[in-house]
């Protein structure tokens, strides 16, 4: 698996998805309102149903207010 981590300056309302290179959704967090802060998320290398998913590159989005990032993830197993 792998550690993300990110800031908010504010509060704000929080998604964070992971697609693979194809485009489509591996994993979904349910949108939440998280107050500023660091924060730490696991996620343990499976998808949505529960499946372990392959090693290899998966794009990372978070949307938060007005911030919006894409950055890679290397899934090492």
């Amino acid at each position: 698996g792998t550690t993300i981590e990110y800031g908010l300056p504010r509060r704000a309302e929080v998604t964070l998805v992971i697609y693979n290179l194809l485009g489509q959704v591996v994993k979904r967090w349910p949108t939440e309102t998280l107050s500023a802060g660091h924060y730490r998320i696991q996620w343990d290398g499976r998808s949505e149903d529960g499946n372990d998913l392959a090693s290899g590159i998966y794009l990372f989005r978070m949307d938060a207010a007005e911030f919006k990032a894409v950055r890679k993830l290397v899934l090492l197993k």
